[in-house]
């Protein structure tokens, strides 16, 4: 949902919190040396692709430096999971912030995109923090270079995730992740394309806030995200690094502290956004995928260490922007963009092979999805041979703000709904009990029955009382009713929140001091 979200957009924007490369301290030697195994990913003309897996079979580290040398010029041009440095054919990669910890036997990796001219061999020594690997050097993985300009879309090996899988069925992950939340309006916001999480007059997302959305009861918080302005130049797309890090520090604030934390891709596909450029019916869809995968690649690499509380979400509310029936061939390229992010991010390798990925259809719009409109689930062929043939790893995602007339029109016409609404004039004449259930049975018939589950990742209601005292009372009802209904459809759910409190403001919270403003709607979220 877009509409809301600017509502009260100030026109100058805050600069974000930067945060440049971490420093590697505290390291201890690895006694007894390393094992790696070396794979190219893919080749192309003039490049390639590589992942790195080491394991430390000395003693527990707490911090990470692997070095090689390359035998033929080669050199790195890309790489995630670390920071790397390279002098000639000598190559530096250290830690990143948050997988610098290797106990004995433990297992790190990183992954790297590089350029070549004539041969690619690949390297045959490495170190770590400065002790020879003891263990087998496995090179593997010389695919014969191909003419083509761009990267090829060869499966990357199935590779054991650090930590082991992300286990547990899809009735567990819903109940999981309870009630949510949506950190609306911060890492999504920009001005003119360009992303910032004070854009949107909010502060700088601190931990006082996630402490208090955690003491409400809240258990998975939803961090909408905008790459735009964030993201390089073509061919590589390279994702800003201090945008990179900035995202993985809010992220860290939720997930630290026991949360479930989804992330997506979310402005970068409304054309009322400047820079936008994941739009479905536009010219040069080629470009648009390739830019697309490039940087979820870099994104799901980022956090391919990370354990199953953490959830990927494909995009937002990503439509041709008319609200009429779905278009083709429009539909079918936001199929496209599933698919190329469920592939992207199983090849990331890691826990990526067997986390739970979140997908919508058609402006996350529940009829659009669940009807012969030509919604696609898409294939999961990449992932981890450890999880069960009978178990899903995918998730659907949709919206609810119906009826909108109640929910997000900024009109004091309609304050109230529901059965307890005491003015027949100020209720809407459709989009009540009835009609909620009947949707959120759409879904549940269409994919919890099949093993999908599904996550109503936006929902809620605007502040009407400078209209209707008692807007908020029917706010609480809506909310109240939404959970249950979901809750009884077997489906997850998150609020929207906005910061903004006050006339059509969507908060519970105030941002800035880090407190409740609206416990009469927590307590029905949570008493549902």
């Amino acid at each position: 949902m877009l509409s809301l979200r600017k509502v009260l957009a100030v026109a100058a924007a805050s600069a974000v919190a930067a945060v440049g490369s971490i420093a590697v301290t505290g390291q201890a030697s690895a006694a007894a040396g390393c094992r790696v195994d070396y794979t190219v990913t893919n080749q192309w003309q003039g490049g390639f692709g590589a992942d790195v897996r080491v394991t430390n079979l000395g003693d527990p580290i707490t911090g990470w430096d692997v070095r090689f040398s390359f035998g033929a010029g080669q050199r790195v041009s890309q790489l995630w999971n670390g920071s790397v440095t390279q002098s000639g054919a000598e190559v530096s990669v250290r830690n990143a912030g948050w997988n610098g910890a290797l106990g004995t036997n433990g297992t790190t990796s990183f992954g790297f995109n590089g350029a070549f001219t004539g041969t690619n061999p690949a390297p045959s020594a490495f170190t770590l923090n400065g002790v020879a690997c003891t263990g087998a050097v496995t090179p593997s993985g010389s695919p014969t270079t191909s003419p083509s300009a761009t990267p090829s879309q060869s499966p990357r090996p199935t590779t054991t995730p650090t930590s082991g899988p992300v286990t547990g069925s899809a009735a567990q992950l819903v109940a999981d992740l309870g009630k949510g939340w949506n950190l609306g309006n911060q890492l999504e916001a920009n001005i003119n394309g360009m992303p910032s999480e004070t854009a949107w007059g909010n502060p700088v997302v601190t931990s006082a806030l996630i402490d208090r959305v955690k003491a409400a009861g809240f258990r998975t918080i939803r961090i909408p995200v905008s790459y735009l302005g964030k993201i390089g130049s073509a061919p590589s797309y390279t994702v800003d690094a201090a945008w990179l890090s900035r995202i993985q520090e809010v992220v860290d604030l939720a997930y630290d502290r026991g949360l479930h934390v989804i992330i997506n891709m979310h402005g970068d596909g409304y054309k009322s956004v400047a820079g936008s450029w994941l739009i479905c019916d536009a010219s040069g869809q080629d470009t648009i995928k390739d830019k697309y995968q490039k940087v979820w690649q870099q994104v799901a690499s980022r956090f391919s260490g990370y354990g199953g509380r953490l959830i990927l979400e494909s995009m937002n509310e990503n439509f041709d922007g008319q609200y009429g029936a779905p278009t083709q061939p429009c539909y079918s390229n936001i199929n496209a963009y599933n698919q190329v992010f469920v592939d992207t991010v199983r090849r990331t390798g890691g826990n990526n092979t067997s986390r739970w990925l979140l997908v919508p259809g058609w402006n996350t719009n529940i009829d659009y999805t669940t009807g012969s409109y030509g919604f696609v689930v898409p294939t999961d062929q990449y992932r981890s041979s450890a999880i069960p043939s009978s178990e899903r790893r995918l998730m659907i995602s949709a919206h609810f703000y119906d009826p909108w007339d109640f929910t997000g029109t900024e009109s004091g016409a309609i304050t109230q709904w529901g059965p307890n609404a005491t003015d027949a004039a100020r209720k809407s004449t459709w989009g009540q009990q009835d009609f909620m259930d009947a949707q959120l049975k759409k879904m549940h018939d269409t994919f919890t029955v099949n093993g999908y589950p599904v996550f109503i990742g936006e929902y809620g209601s605007i502040d009407k009382t400078s209209s209707d005292p008692a807007n908020n009372r029917f706010r609480a009802d809506y909310a109240r009713t939404l959970v249950a209904t979901a809750k009884k459809y077997g489906a997850a759910t998150a609020y929207w929140d906005n910061g903004h409190n006050g006339q059509y403001g969507f908060a519970l919270f105030d941002r800035s001091s880090a407190t409740v403003t609206q416990q009469g709607i927590i307590d029905a979220i949570m008493g549902s």
